[in-house]
């Protein structure tokens, strides 16, 4: 009888329907941990990865772009790549580039911190991006980081909405993504208003699509640990 020191899976809950798939994720969790086996499981599905994994290996063509804890790979992304595979619905990006102290979008304007120009270098072209679950919908701030929007769609899920918006000033093509709560009540055609919290967005290098600046996390041990590598 054999005793492996480490198992490989391919993609083995590719053919199940989404009920069995769930099922399947929570028996094989609880048989890795029972058995103590080193596994390594090969998926494009990403849910499987992010609930799945200890460390999880990115790659992109062959080429190996980032490993680290799941939480790691989601809030520090190490590029436009890790940043846009990881996370349903995907992180929403602008291009733009730097004038000053400002970014400017297609649509906005969006005036960055002290902080945040420091981590920028030379770089002129950037990338903006954020998480539908970090831009709030509805809720007007005082300050230039909350814009004018009009909804596209809504996609009730009965736990949260999947709403569709585009700046009331920027292109009719330009769109983005953001999650609010069931409870809202929000329909399409409504105009609104989106902030864009500035501990939330993460900006990457308009040319290498490498990460200059991550979100920020609240400096609690228990968040910090679990998505240290």
């Amino acid at each position: 009888m054999r005793d492996p020191e480490v198992f490989l899976m391919d993609e083995p809950l590719s053919n199940l329907d989404a009920k069995l798939r769930a099922e399947m994720r929570t028996e094989l969790q609880r048989l890795q941990e029972e058995l103590g086996v080193t596994t390594i499981y090969v998926t494009h599905d990403q849910t499987e990865a992010m609930t799945m994994g200890d460390r999880v290996a990115v790659l992109d063509d062959g080429e190996l772009q980032q490993v680290g804890t799941p939480l790691d790979c989601y809030h520090r992304p190490n590029n436009l790549f890790v940043a846009g595979f990881i996370g349903e619905p995907s992180m929403n990006f602008f291009d733009g580039s730097l004038s000053g102290d400002t970014f400017r979008g297609d649509g906005f304007d969006y005036p960055l911190s002290d902080a945040t120009r420091d981590q920028l270098g030379d770089a002129s072209a950037l990338t903006l991006g954020i998480r539908p679950e970090d831009i709030e919908v509805g809720e007007r701030r005082s300050g230039d980081r909350t814009f004018d929007a009009e909804v596209v769609v809504v996609e009730p899920q009965g736990n949260e909405n999947t709403v569709h918006l585009r700046f009331a000033e920027g292109r009719e093509g330009a769109r983005f993504t953001a999650t609010t709560t069931g409870r809202s009540r929000v329909e399409s055609g409504d105009r609104t208003t989106v902030s864009f919290p500035e501990d939330a967005i993460h900006l990457f290098d308009g040319e290498t699509g490498n990460a200059l600046k991550n979100r920020e996390l609240p400096s609690n041990r228990a968040i910090s640990a679990f998505i240290s590598d």
